[in-house]
C-alpha cells in the first residue's frame, strides 16, 4: 500500500469519526429533550392523580348527600301515610 492510500484510509476515518461525534453529540441533546419531558409529564401525571383524588372525594361526598336525601324523602312520605 502506498503512503497516498494510507492517507485517504486515515482521512477516511478521521472524517467518519468526526460524523459519529456529530450523531452522538445530537443523540445526547435528543435524550436530554426527552428526559425534560419525561419529568414533565411525571409532574403533571402526580397532579392529575391529586385531582383525581379530589374530585373522588368531592363525588363520595354529594353520593352520601344524595342518600341521605333520599332516606329523608322516603321517610317524609312515609309519615304522610
Amino acid at each position: 500500500m502506498d503512503g497516498l492510500a494510507i492517507n485517504m484510509t486515515i482521512n477516511e476515518i478521521i472524517e467518519e469519526n468526526e460524523e459519529l461525534q456529530i450523531q452522538y453529540s445530537k443523540a445526547l441533546n435528543t435524550i436530554a429533550v426527552l428526559e425534560k419531558k419525561l419529568q414533565k409529564l411525571e409532574r403533571e401525571k402526580e397532579e392529575l392523580k391529586r385531582e383525581n383524588e379530589k374530585l373522588r372525594r368531592q363525588r363520595d361526598i354529594l353520593l352520601r348527600g344524595m342518600h341521605i336525601a333520599l332516606q329523608i324523602s322516603s321517610k317524609e312520605k312515609q309519615d304522610l301515610i
